[in-house]
């Protein structure tokens, strides 16, 4: 095969949508950000823990980047390097149903470290392949497209998250503690490997030329090089910001519980409406991007999440609770899809695998320690105080954006 036929392309658009829903569906039922913490405070997790749960994702997605860019370099076709790790990414979430199953009663402290630990292990495989698979879409998606792609794999996964989360709410209401959790995670589970299946059918052209073997000291050091592009060091600062803004996100749920006295299965609820505002805002935002530029997803993203943590904070009835979750939705999607498709849009024609490396890598230890940072301040002045504070840090961020960060779109067409 010479090149990537129209054919392939529409043939990869479907099966890699597929395998980005099913996955999409798969880590909401899982979520990080909603079930998983009701699961970890059940344990007995402090507000520290809890920020762990979301500083370990972090640094799982952003620390082995480097390694797996490197490995991409040198991989022909990026889908064998991401199917032969790909297992990592799936299988904690079997162990940690087994975790709820026959560990959470007898021994709770060690299930809650043991659940960390598997989340740590799923992140950092997600963070090591993170480039492979990047690079893999950059070549097998039709460029026109990318933000078209990256909307329905997420808005398909956000609608087929909304059934899930009715299932995981049912199951969280008729079975009691840790086995509804158990349930839960092993129906996330299946549907990873489902999406597995059709990841294994995309089509690729190997590369024709391929990177030597460098040794890693030297990858790092090439790191420098990133940052004398400008324009793509500025995008860096913008994620670091972004980084801290977030800060908030792995708290919101159990504020709210909390707050209005509502019972745990009612994170489904909350997971529900993030579904649905994600998978019908999807279909919006992604295409806008592909005509106006990803760096307005960006923006919305900030001002999605600065309303939503205000509202959490000042809102005074359960509906507003809902609201809350609907702008988190609005957030899940402007910042996935405008983020993976702007870095695609940034490293096209560049080095690319050293470029998304580096930008996993360098943010990872702010994404670590944003949330710890918040987990501290929610124990020494409530939470209340974090989200008002990650709010004024969402404000600030979007306006970095808007002086300092340049659309590669708008950018193509301006630049002399």
């Amino acid at each position: 095969m010479v090149g990537l036929t129209r054919e392939d392309y529409r043939w990869n658009f479907i099966v890699n949508s597929l395998d980005f829903a099913l996955f999409s569906l798969g880590m909401t039922l899982g979520s990080i950000f909603t079930l998983f913490p009701v699961f970890a405070k059940n344990l007995g997790a402090s507000n520290f823990e809890l920020g762990l749960i979301s500083a370990v994702a972090n640094l799982g997605w952003g620390i082995p980047a480097i390694w797996g860019a490197r490995s991409a370099e040198r991989s022909p076709k990026k889908l064998t390097l991401v199917l032969k790790f790909t297992l990592g990414e799936r299988l904690p979430y079997l162990f940690m149903a087994l975790i709820a199953f026959y560990l959470a009663v007898p021994t709770p402290r060690l299930a809650l470290y043991l659940s960390i630990a598997m989340v740590g292990v799923a992140t950092f495989t997600m963070g090591f392949l993170g480039p492979p698979w990047m690079s893999m879409i950059e070549k097998v998606i039709d460029p026109v497209k990318r933000g078209s792609f990256f909307a329905v794999g997420n808005g398909l996964g956000a609608i087929l998250g909304v059934g899930g989360s009715v299932i995981a709410r049912k199951i969280l209401s008729v079975y009691s503690f840790p086995e509804n959790f158990g349930y839960v995670f092993l129906i996330s589970f299946f549907f990873f490997m489902l999406s597995f299946v059709f990841l294994s059918l995309t089509r690729e052209v190997p590369d024709r030329v391929v990177h030597d073997k460098e040794p890693i000291s030297n990858y790092f050091r090439n790191i420098k090089n990133v940052f004398a592009d400008k324009y793509f060091r500025n995008f860096i600062i913008e994620r670091v910001l972004n980084s801290f803004m977030f800060a908030s996100s792995g708290f919101i749920t159990v504020f709210l519980l909390k707050k209005f006295a509502l019972s745990d299965d009612t994170a489904a609820v909350f997971t529900a409406i993030v579904l649905v505002a994600q998978g019908l805002s999807s279909f919006i935002f992604g295409p806008m991007g592909d005509r106006m530029g990803h760096k307005l997803n960006l923006i919305l993203s900030k001002i999605f999440y600065t309303s939503a943590v205000f509202l959490a904070v000042f809102g005074v009835n359960v509906f507003q609770t809902y609201l809350v979750f609907v702008f988190m939705g609005f957030v899940n999607t402007t910042n996935n899809v405008g983020s993976m498709a702007i870095t695609l849009d940034f490293v096209t024609r560049k080095r690319k695998e050293l470029y998304m490396g580096s930008l996993y890598f360098v943010t990872a230890p702010f994404s670590f320690i944003a949330p710890l940072v918040g987990g501290k301040i929610a124990d020494l002045t409530g939470y209340a105080s974090l989200m008002v504070l990650t709010g004024i840090i969402g404000l600030a961020g979007s306006l970095y954006l808007v002086k300092f960060v340049k659309d590669p779109r708008v950018r193509k067409n301006s630049d002399v």
